[in-house]
């Protein structure tokens, strides 16, 4: 009996193209741990596994729900579909690398292997131009290496995809080999380019997808291989010369992505702009997020905008014991340096002015609030940040860490809550995370969240940081005072009965979290009564445990008011002998938004330090 042939494939259609993109999709998620760790170029943030995923996992959704049969339709989907999920430096080069393929064989119903070997070339350029500075030794080099390798002329005649796919895995395994030796902070390190090793992954899942065992799957992490280390224990440079990795989508009428590029390179590093006429994303890292947003409203309508912070990302993936990693949205108020130190992850809310979105605390921070409300005759809204932003967060640390600890903001107040939710259904490993709703709002959150990232840091496990957590929300409480109704009118936050004594009534209120019944109004004080003494009041009344050796913790914001705030920290100190520590914070503008100037907070938990 004579062997089995394989049956050559002469082209590649719509569904065929759909099946050998989502094995190749399906491949590539599975290895966005070891590509995590081995991230060190351009800057050690340890996310290059979880960009790549997030965008081909949009992809990925993109050509589930699409059944053309048409090649040329369906390389548009997939290249649309990953410049809207484009995630992160690699995640936009690589959303351009489709965005040229499919210009390329655009109006191709069966693309043939020649047709795709010229479009990989065309597609590595248009990869490489979207990119202020490229840099070889990286993913590029594999793109221009394996085009070369599949030129009119390299292959045999009449070569069908097995044989296409054979020359490109072997091609690309010997380039990205090579980026261990290329530029110094892999070569230091002892690492590959990640994101080469991302496309080489892609290819390895499609060629499975063609012919299965063509490309099987072998284990990336070996011991004593470096790569098996987290990306921030690796060596490199000090911090980056810029902080925030900063990410929005432009539409328009005709974006001019080469003079937006030009710009950003002017306040920035690492640009990125990728798309078409109308619709482009960009990538850049710079310490001003708002700068660079505001650069990109010159070119068109500006969406979907992120801004990670790569200081603390790196601060947050530091193998110092952690078992445990915690991520909260911006309404916990805590001094910026608290943040740092223990590097909670901060996924922001939405501050809009008009058509103008703006990060809490990243885009904006609460100086630049006060100054916009002063200038802008139009009243702020706020919004809870998108599912998405948590599930970057999530799937990021997911990869570092044994779990993740989510803090939110109360649900009584925002839709917050319901967004982390929403992501933790749709993480790749969700029995690795835990969503706590905070049942408060301000410090109030941020002394849950400081009591979270202690016991993390004291090297405890999911179940005991948990249990910290659910102890620290049931032992803390907010309490604030409003000047006025008339900012919380404004911002859409109050009941209709309420806005007629905001209108009618000189007073002002103090509210009050609670466990079971949410936000409460817990007393009134005359227009220029003394907040100070009201607040301590009514906190006194409220105290959990009436005896005097309670160890309590307390936080304190204030909204453009530092003398109220010190005043208020001096009465606390007073009141309350038995304090373990204090402290101030700016409102959040988030919570600006609602309260106004003069907005006063004070939180108080009963604090229990962790344990051994």
């Amino acid at each position: 009996m004579s062997a089995r042939r394989t049956p050559r494939v002469a082209y590649l259609d719509g569904r065929r193209f759909q099946r050998l993109l989502l094995g190749g999709i399906a491949r590539l998620i599975g290895e966005r741990g070891h590509l995590d760790r081995i991230n060190v170029f351009p800057v050690p943030d340890g996310d290059t596994g979880t960009n790549l995923a997030l965008t081909f996992t949009a992809v990925g959704e993109r050509l589930s729900n699409t059944s053309t049969r048409h090649a040329g339709e369906l390389l548009a989907a997939a290249a649309d579909a990953a410049l809207d999920g484009a995630r992160g430096n690699s995640g936009a080069i690589f959303a351009q690398y489709l965005q040229g393929l499919s210009e390329s064989l655009a109006g191709h119903y069966r693309v043939r292997p020649n047709e795709l070997a010229l479009a990989l070339a065309s597609a590595e350029s248009c990869a490489r131009n979207s990119i202020q500075n490229p840099a070889e030794g990286t993913v590029l080099t594999v793109m221009r290496d394996i085009a070369a390798a599949v030129a009119p002329g390299q292959l045999p005649e009449h070569s069908d995809f097995l044989t296409l796919l054979t020359s490109l895995l072997k091609k690309a395994r010997e380039a990205v080999a090579t980026t261990r030796q290329t530029l110094a902070s892999m070569r230091n390190a002892g690492v590959e380019d990640a994101g080469a090793r991302g496309l080489l992954v892609l290819l390895e899942g499609m060629a499975d997808a063609l012919e299965p065992g063509l490309a099987p799957a072998v284990a990336v992490i070996e011991d004593g291989d470096p790569s098996a280390r987290s990306s921030a224990e690796l060596s490199h440079d000090g911090p980056p010369e810029h902080r925030y990795c900063t990410e929005c989508l432009v539409i328009g009428s005709a974006v001019n992505r080469d003079g937006l590029r030009a710009e950003l390179a002017q306040v920035g590093s690492s640009v990125v702009v990728v798309g078409s006429a109308t619709k482009a994303r960009l990538h850049v890292h710079v310490n001003d997020p708002a700068q660079a947003f505001t650069i990109a409203r010159r070119y068109g309508r500006v969406s979907a905008e992120k801004a990670d912070d790569m200081l603390r990302q790196e601060r947050s993936l530091q193998a110092d014991g952690r078992r445990v990693a915690i991520v909260s949205d911006s309404g916990a108020d805590l001094p910026a340096t608290t943040w740092d130190e223990f590097g909670v992850q901060m996924v922001p809310l939405r501050v809009t002015f008009g058509n103008e979105s703006h990060l809490d605390k990243v885009g904006m921070t609460a100086a630049g609030f006060w100054a916009e409300l002063a200038r802008n005759p139009v009243h702020p809204k706020t919004s809870q940040p998108p599912p998405g932003d948590f599930r970057r967060a999530f799937e990021l640390l997911s990869s570092h860490f044994e779990h993740v600890v989510a803090i939110s903001l109360t649900a009584r107040l925002s839709g917050t809550y319901q967004a982390a939710m929403s992501a933790a259904g749709r993480v790749s490993k969700p029995d690795q995370l835990t969503v706590v709703d905070s049942k408060n709002a301000s410090v109030g959150q941020g002394l849950i969240v400081l009591c979270a990232a202690e016991n993390a840091q004291a090297g405890k496990s999911a179940a005991e940081v948990i249990a910290a957590v659910e102890r620290a929300v049931a032992q803390t409480r907010t309490y604030a005072i409003l000047p006025d109704l008339s900012y919380a009118v404004r911002g859409g936050r109050i009941p209709k009965p309420w806005r007629w004594l905001a209108r009618m009534l000189p007073i002002s209120y103090i509210l009050g979290t609670d466990p079971q019944k949410g936000v409460r109004v817990r007393g009134v004080l005359g227009r220029g009564g003394d907040r100070v003494s009201a607040l301590i009041r009514v906190a006194t009344q409220d105290r959990l445990l009436k005896s005097g050796d309670t160890l309590l913790r307390l936080g304190i914001a204030h909204s453009n008011s530092p003398g109220a705030a010190e005043a208020l920290r001096t009465a606390c100190s007073a009141a309350f002998p038995q304090v373990e520590s204090v402290r101030v914070a700016d409102l959040g503008p988030a919570y600006g938004v609602h309260g106004g100037p003069g907005t006063l907070v004070l939180a108080i938990q009963e604090y229990l330090p962790p344990g051994p």
